[in-house]
């Protein structure tokens, strides 16, 4: 993720002057940890709502999040547009794509990992695919408890897989074609970005126009045959690509567990303790306590 990523909200100041000037724009503060908490909290809050997919609109469902999200964390005072662009464009896929790296480490099952173990090489596997480390481990343990959660991640995958195979898909023969409705959504919690559309209808062509339609399918098929190719080899290449992280991995088991273990104890011991209870932040306190007096052992040790 790119180091600009938290920069999501911008407040506007009104210069009321007899000029008439425009209005200043003012890059807001970057969100934070606890920021980001919050608004996962408050998404998971609002989606418990029984209104929630009957008769809650997506407005209304956002505009919900924003108000629960305030009253956890009154300032700054964050834009209604930043707060769903936080979600939507920064926290939703970077959660997302760890919770996927999650499972295919789960799939993998490896013999004697523990559930730390696999968090663990989770951790280092993202930050091997992305460049960056995953800083959003307390919002994923939150986000990951929830049903409503889940079945958006599940919807979401599920749109994008089918709009790629439409996308893919030849044109059916023109006589043929029959208009096809999308349902508008009913639950604003997995499907909030749009609504049903009407694909058109292709019109019967006479003639002329008729032999120029079937040359334009047959060009088509091979189009088609050439994309679902060229993905089926992006697959291939993309599974190869994990299985040799895989493989790597195990053949190289105690410098897994090692990095693995490093990089939990960096999260712990960079982990913003402001807006945590009492008992959260003696749980960190004591973590970072036990960490500093191992690397302090192994360092007595190694000089001896």
């Amino acid at each position: 993720m790119a180091a600009n990523e938290d920069a999501d909200g911008i407040e506007q100041t009104n210069n009321n002057d007899n000029s008439g000037a425009l209005n200043e724009k003012k890059k807001a503060p970057n969100y934070t940890e606890p920021e980001d908490y919050e608004l996962c909290r408050a998404w998971v809050q609002v989606s418990k709502d029984p209104a929630v997919g009957t008769n809650q609109e997506a407005t209304t469902f956002w505009q919900r999040v924003w108000t629960v999200y305030h009253e956890a964390v009154p300032s700054p005072q964050r834009p209604f547009s930043s707060v769903k662009k936080r979600w939507s464009n920064n926290l939703q896929p970077a959660i997302n794509k760890f919770r996927g790296i999650v499972h295919q480490v789960e799939g993998f099952n490896e013999s004697g990992a523990s559930v730390e173990d696999q968090l663990n090489r989770a951790l280092r596997l993202f930050s091997e695919d992305q460049g960056v480390h995953f800083k959003h481990l307390r919002c994923y343990n939150l986000l990951v408890k929830s049903p409503k959660w889940n079945a958006y991640c599940r919807d979401t995958s599920q749109k994008e897989t089918a709009k790629k195979k439409r996308a893919r898909s030849p044109s059916s023969d023109p006589s043929h074609s029959q208009p096809v409705s999308t349902p508008a959504p009913s639950d604003p919690v997995s499907d909030f970005e749009g609504t049903g559309t009407e694909p058109s209808v292709l019109e019967r062509p006479i003639g002329k126009k008729k032999a120029k339609a079937i040359n334009h399918l047959a060009v088509q098929d091979q189009s088609w045959k050439r994309d679902v190719a060229s993905a089926q080899k992006e697959i291939a290449s993309e599974s190869k690509r994990l299985n040799e992280i895989f493989n790597h991995d195990s053949q190289s088991i105690d410098r897994m567990s090692q990095n693995g273990s490093t990089s939990s104890e960096l999260a712990i011991m960079t982990t913003d303790l402001n807006g945590l209870d009492d008992k959260q932040k003696e749980y960190f306190k004591l973590k970072r306590a036990a960490i500093l007096r191992s690397l302090r052992a192994q360092a007595s040790s190694s000089t001896d």
